[in-house]
Order: C-alpha cells, then structure tokens, then sequence
C-alpha cells in the first residue's frame, strides 16, 4: 500500500465528551452551548454558523482558563493508545480553535491541523480562519497518501467523501445520518475501531468473518432485508452472532434498511464492525464480500445473512484450517448446483444439475477477492478447484425456502 495517513476528528471520535458543550457547562454559560452542539452534530444547524455562535459565547472567558480546563476533557484511551504508538501517521483534525486546544493535544500526542483565532490580553478576540476538513484530506491525497478519516459529526461528512477509508464514530454519541450516506465503515466500540484501524495499517494473521446483508430480499417477498426475518421472535442475524461469540473480527456488511440491522446488532454484541455497501440495489453479494474483506484478515470466511447452518457444522465451518467451499444437499427452491470430484474438491458450479448445492459459506484467501458486482459463487468460480466442505445447511432465497427453513431450524433445535 501507498502512504498512509490517519486523520481523526478531535470531538467525540478521540474525546470521551464534547469540548465546547463541556466548556461551556463548565463556565456556567447559556445552556444554547449544549443544545447548538448536539443540533451541529445532528447536522440540523449549518456547522459554521453554530461554531461561530458558540465562539462568540466563548469568548468572554480568558483564554488561558479554557485552555486549562480542555487538558481535563476524558479521551478515549484505547484510541489514544494507537495515536501515541503511530504518531507518525496520525493527525488530529479539528474544527476547534488552537488556541483553546495546543494543550489538550499534548496529552493526545500527534500533530493537529485546527481552525485559528487572533488572541489579544488573554481573550479571544476573533475567528481568523475555520478549517475545512476536507481540504486537509485533499493535501494528503494530492501528495499520493492513502487517507483514512475516522469522524462523527455532520462536520465530517465532506472529509468522509474525500476520504480513501471513511470511518463513522458511534462510540461516544450516534453518528450524524450524513455520515452513514458516505461512510464505508463505522463502529461502535473503541475496540472495534482500534482493530480496524490495525487492520488498515497491517495485514494481520487470521480469519475475519465477513456476513453480508446488504440485500432487499426480492425473491421473498417479505419486504425486509432477510437478515431480519425472524423465526421463534428471533431475527435471522440474532441466531447467526450468537454462535459467532468466539470470532473476534466479524464484519456485518450492510445497506438496505442498514438501521434496524444496526441497531439489531448492538443488542447482541457492540465490538462489529459495520461496512457499507452503499450500491446495494444494483450490486449482488460478490461486491458486499469484497467489501467487507477490505483491510480484514488473511483469510475471510465468506457468510451470507440469509443463511441457515446447522449448529455442529457452524463450528465445522468456523474452525476448518485452510480454504474451502461450503455445499450441501440439495433442498432449496432454486438452488445453484455444486459438482464434487472424487478428490474431494469443488470443481464448477450450474444452474442445471449436480450433486450439491451451494449454500455457503466459504473460506478464501483475502488476496484472491475481487471486486465484482454479481455473486460469491461468481467470485469462486475462477478459484476452483477448492475443498469441498459438506454440511447441513439452506440459504433463504424464496418465500418456499422460508418455511423449509422453519422446520430445519425447529429440527435441529
């Protein structure tokens, strides 16, 4: 990979509270300072206008008692580990004034690029200059750096667009709805973020789940993205995370009604990480697979959202050393057939007859995956030969495939 850059916002994405909204409570000043921050993030009132505002409320204490009461500001620990230990590749990247700051971002310990005021006895007497973001990212860029830029806030979003990798921050507050239309990520826990960021910057040893449901589910008829189809008051995804309680890195690609499958989600486990497929309509598995397995580990295990596996076999599956290709008996409504050699080895995939199905998953080298719009099968056809994995198991395509899924799942308990 290129160079590589890390830019963070300041508020929200590395602290643990939101600064001016703090300061201000602190000061005793007009509660407009919290009401203003949390519209901005939202993205309900334009960001210069709300910053300007709140500056202005500002600006009556000194400098000095600002700048000290900042250095107390909560960061996110985990988050600042990793800047301390990258210093080299990280930027903090911040709206906020450097004469309020200079000190907070001593404790964070990398370089800052901030809007700028012109101080005179101790007080802030003026804006001089509010940063643009994503004019920082597009100096990186021009300079041939890889850009990643983790935010939160509605600020942010022009930044994400820019950037190479767009992370959006839930850890301290729900990110602004601007970001999740251009974010390719996001996460929700400082862990998850940290192992993301990880990831990015070295490839790791490994599997790393990738489970797409970015899908609308046309063929069943339900109007949901079939990851949400329940069975027993249980979603499809929540059956599916609780037998992935031992996998570390599990990444949940989403995008048609990508909410309620968050929100689904967090309920179950809060370290995932969320990537975007934003083309969901027009794009197939096979483009949610490539995305998810940007940056992963050495080795993806390739699940679908609509897919049924018995629970022996999950374990099977999750714990196979080395490549394959997941088949079964064929019991699905249209199903894609799965030919096996004698040997053992997937050898093609038809529409027309064989002794299997395809049903998923797969195990792939992270290296082979390539970015297509169709399918995952489509996406393995040029790696065949691959061992054949066989297994109980049904994905959920027709509203036939549902029912039959019913009672497999009431079968195997």
């Amino acid at each position: 990979m290129e160079k590589i850059i890390f830019l963070f916002d300041l508020d929200g994405t590395i602290t643990a509270e939101e600064s001016l909204a703090e300061i201000g409570e602190s000061f005793h000043l007009s509660p407009e300072m919290v009401d203003l921050t949390n519209q901005t993030i939202k993205g309900n009132v334009p960001f210069v206008e709300s910053f300007i505002r709140r500056v202005e409320i500002l600006k009556k204490i000194p400098v000095s008692s600002i700048r000290e009461r900042m250095t107390k500001i909560a960061l996110l620990t985990d988050v600042v580990n990793f800047i301390e230990k990258n210093s080299d590749v990280c930027r903090v990247v911040t709206s906020n004034v450097d004469a309020w700051i200079a000190d907070l971002t001593k404790n964070i310990g990398c370089k800052y690029y901030s809007s700028e005021g012109l101080v005179v006895d101790d007080k802030l007497v003026r804006l001089t200059k509010i940063l643009k973001k994503e004019e920082i990212v597009l100096r990186y860029k021009e300079s041939g750096y890889y850009v990643v830029f983790i935010g939160d806030g509605h600020n942010d979003s022009e930044a994400m667009r820019c950037a190479d990798i767009a992370i959006a921050s839930g850890i301290v507050h729900e990110p602004a709805k601007t970001l999740l239309t251009v974010a390719s990520h996001c996460v929700y826990s400082q862990k998850a973020l940290v192992r993301l960021l990880e990831q990015i910057k070295t490839l790791s040893p490994g599997k790393s789940l990738v489970l797409s449901c970015a899908g609308i589910g046309s063929r069943l008829g339900l109007a949901k993205t079939k990851a949400l189809i329940e069975f027993n008051h249980k979603s499809l995804i929540e059956l599916q995370l609780e037998k992935f309680t031992r996998v570390e890195d599990v990444r949940i690609v989403v995008g048609f009604q990508y909410s309620d499958v968050i929100e689904t989600v967090l309920k179950i486990r809060q370290d995932v990480i969320f990537v975007f497929n934003h083309d969901y309509f027009h794009t197939k598995t096979g483009t949610s697979l490539f995305l998810g397995a940007r940056h992963a580990k050495e080795y993806i295990l390739a699940w679908d959202g609509d897919l049924i596996v018995h629970p022996d076999d999950i374990t099977r599956c999750l714990e196979y050393d080395g490549e394959y290709v997941g088949c079964s008996r064929v019991i699905s409504d249209d199903p894609v057939y799965v030919n096996v050699n004698e040997k053992g080895y997937v050898v093609n995939f038809s529409h027309s007859s064989g002794g299997y199905e395809w049903s998923g998953p797969a195990c792939l080298k992270k290296n082979k995956i390539k970015y297509t719009t169709m399918n995952v099968f489509d996406q393995i056809i040029d790696l065949l030969p691959l061992p054949a994995l066989k297994i109980k198991a049904q994905d959920i395509d027709t509203y036939a495939d549902y029912i039959n899924a019913k009672i497999l799942i009431e079968k195997w308990g």
